[in-house]
C-alpha cells in the first residue's frame, strides 16, 4: 500500500542539494555555490507547486481540524521559506562579485543562512509529522495513488 510519506523522498533529493551548495560556501566557491541554490531553488518550487495545486487543497477538503495543521500554515511556511532563500540568493550574489570575500563573509552569510535552514527543517517534519499521515489517513488507496501520480510520484 502506498502512503502520501513518498512525497518525502523529494524532501531527501532537496536536502542534498542543499548540502552541496553548502559545501561550496565553505569551499569559498561563492559563484558555484549561488548556482547550487538556484538549482535547489528550481526543484524546491516544482516541489511547492505540486502540493499547493493537488495536495493542500485535498487536505484542506478532508483532512478537518488538525492540530497545528491548518493548511494555511503550510503555505505561509512556502511564502516565507522563498523570501528568505531569495534574501540568501541575494547575499550570496554579493559575496561572489566581491572578489575579497573570504572565511569570515562565509561564516556570516552561513549565520544569515541559518533561518532558512530552520525554516526548511520546520516545514519537513511539519509535513512528515502532520500532513502527509494525516493524508494517509483520510484516503483511500486509489486516491492517494492518484495524488502521488498528480504530483509526479509515478507507480513504485
Amino acid at each position: 500500500m502506498r502512503s502520501m510519506l513518498e512525497m518525502m523522498d523529494v524532501h531527501a533529493g532537496l536536502d542534498e542539494q542543499f548540502a552541496v551548495h553548502r559545501d561550496f560556501v565553505v569551499g569559498l566557491e561563492f559563484a558555484r555555490a549561488l548556482s547550487e541554490l538556484e538549482k535547489f531553488e528550481q526543484q524546491l518550487r516544482v516541489h511547492m507547486d505540486a502540493e499547493e495545486t493537488w495536495i493542500l487543497p485535498v487536505y484542506r477538503e478532508r483532512a478537518g481540524k488538525v492540530l497545528g495543521g491548518d493548511p494555511e500554515f503550510f503555505a505561509l511556511e512556502h511564502k516565507n521559506i522563498l523570501r528568505n532563500l531569495q534574501t540568501a540568493k541575494e547575499s550570496l550574489g554579493k559575496l561572489a562579485a566581491d572578489p575579497g570575500a573570504g572565511r569570515r563573509q562565509a561564516h556570516e552569510f552561513l549565520d544569515l543562512e541559518s533561518m532558512l535552514l530552520h525554516l526548511l527543517q520546520h516545514h519537513d517534519l511539519r509535513e512528515k509529522n502532520t500532513l502527509y499521515p494525516r493524508l494517509d489517513e483520510v484516503l483511500s488507496e486509489s486516491e492517494r495513488e492518484d495524488l502521488l501520480r498528480r504530483c509526479g510520484r509515478g507507480a513504485t
